[in-house]
């Protein structure tokens, strides 16, 4: 009895060794079999673990599996999955903050406001070059707003300010041709209006008197002996002399009824017009080197138009012109630009275009502000885009065009005449191409920024 059973406990024995031999066998060829999981992968060999972030907290990373402060586990955050088309899956340059496309980071958080930050994705193919691609909810975080290149007829109205001058043309120096003193003076400020022919000053003239009294000696001489020829000469020589001198012809009459010289001869204005500038004064010597005033005619005017840099392009010699007070709607003025000046004024960094108008009733005055209108001719068949999709550097003026599918590429552009609100396009845009006008700036910035990101992988320099 003792014999049987202890046989079937060795049989037993035996029997459960090799069923244990076995199943341990068994879960080691199953273990063989089975392909080994990636540990950076969370058990799928598809997804990439980028790191793990804090359940409670996105910006504070770790790059192993661990838990927090209150025992949760970090949460597994991974790259974005291959396309099922089978090209190469979406790689992330970095994420940047949506208010300020310059601050960027290297995983994903939230600015001081909550918000988080947008992921820049790599380009899909080499062929996209310096394009950017944003989705469409980014874009309309950033505001973009897409208009197209058209092509019409450029106009422009420029609106300049104005300031009145005297015509330089017309600027009249009054100066004796003798050597006195002056005894009386008709006009003694500026702004006075003179006539022509009028006494302006007497001036006592020691000059004058001595030539005079030798006129009436040779006027003597022709009375007393009108027959001899040489009487007349000397008369005729007499008279010239005083005409060179300034005499008018009204005293050279007189002395030839009086015959009785004078020593203070009146002095008649030569022109008619308004003082600009007086240097004489009662009592003060006079001299051919100094003169007595000087005289400006109101009938004729310049008005001086100050004209910028970038209207040049619309402006040009010829062109009408309207000129007026903004105070005063009905006084208008009309004149046609004739010069432009070839220098740049220095402190207003502008130039200067001459406009003549006449002024018979003399209403306007030297250094009135004016408004002047002109309206050029126009520019057919011109491409234009609103001023604001421009982006001008140091060296070239770029704009961004939408390429399609929610990309986007800066272009460089030659621009022409403008206008407030139209910039004409030389050459860079085609008609019905679609270019940023609001939020190009960022735009830009990430295409810079992918671009040099590129050549740094490339191993060139950024």
């Amino acid at each position: 009895m003792n014999r049987k059973l202890f046989l079937s406990i060795c049989f037993s024995l035996f029997l459960g060794i090799g069923i244990g031999a076995g199943s341990l066998h068994w879960i080691g060829a199953l273990k063989a079999s089975t392909p080994k999981r990636d540990g950076n992968t969370g058990g799928n060999p598809e997804r990439k673990i980028l790191y793990w972030r804090n359940p409670m907290n996105a910006s504070i990373h770790a790059d192993h599996p661990m838990k927090d402060n209150m025992g949760m586990d970090y949460i597994p955050v991974y790259a974005e999955p291959s396309a099922s088309s089978g090209e190469s899956k979406r790689r992330i340059l970095y994420w940047r903050n949506p208010m300020n496309a310059s601050i960027h980071a290297d995983h994903p958080m939230k600015d001081n406001m909550g918000m988080d930050y947008i992921p820049v994705y790599a380009g899909p193919s080499a062929s996209s070059g310096k394009s950017v691609s944003v989705d469409s909810g980014i874009r309309q975080t950033l505001g973009v707003r897409i208009l197209p290149v058209v092509q019409k007829t450029f106009t422009r109205t420029i609106r300049r300010a104005a300031t009145v001058a005297f015509d330089q043309h017309r600027i009249r120096v009054i100066t004796t041709r003798f050597s006195g003193w002056i005894r009386d003076l008709a006009v003694r400020s500026t702004g006075d209006p003179v006539r022509k022919g009028e006494i302006i000053a007497w001036i006592y003239s020691p000059e004058l008197a001595s030539s005079e009294a030798e006129a009436r000696i040779a006027l003597q001489a022709l009375k007393s002996n009108p027959s001899w020829p040489d009487n007349l000469k000397i008369w005729d020589a007499a008279q010239e002399r005083l005409r060179l001198l300034g005499v008018p012809d009204t005293e050279i009459e007189r002395l030839k009824q009086t015959e009785k010289p004078r020593s203070v001869i009146p002095v008649l204005s030569p022109y008619s017009g308004v003082v600009t500038s007086i240097s004489a004064r009662v009592g003060g010597a006079v001299s051919p080197k100094t003169p007595l005033m000087t005289l400006a005619d109101p009938k004729r005017v310049w008005v001086e138009v100050s004209l910028y840099s970038p209207d040049l392009a619309w402006v040009k010699s010829g062109d009408p012109v309207i000129l007026h007070l903004p105070s005063l709607a009905s006084w208008r003025y009309k004149g046609t630009l004739r010069f432009v000046k070839p220098e740049v004024e220095k402190t207003s960094r502008t130039l200067r275009a001459r406009v003549v108008v006449r002024n018979p009733d003399g209403f306007l005055k030297a250094g009135m502000y004016l408004e002047a209108v002109l309206r050029p001719d126009p520019h057919p068949n011109a491409l234009v885009i609103p001023r604001e999709a421009l982006i001008r550097t140091g060296k070239k003026t770029v704009v961004i065009t939408e390429v399609g599918q929610g990309r986007f590429r800066p272009v460089r552009v030659t621009v022409g005449a403008r206008s407030p609100h139209w910039v004409e396009v030389i050459s860079g845009l085609q008609e019905g191409e679609r270019v940023v006008v609001s939020g190009q700036f960022l735009l830009d910035a990430e295409s810079q920024f992918e671009n040099v990101s590129d050549r740094m992988d490339e191993g060139g320099n950024p």
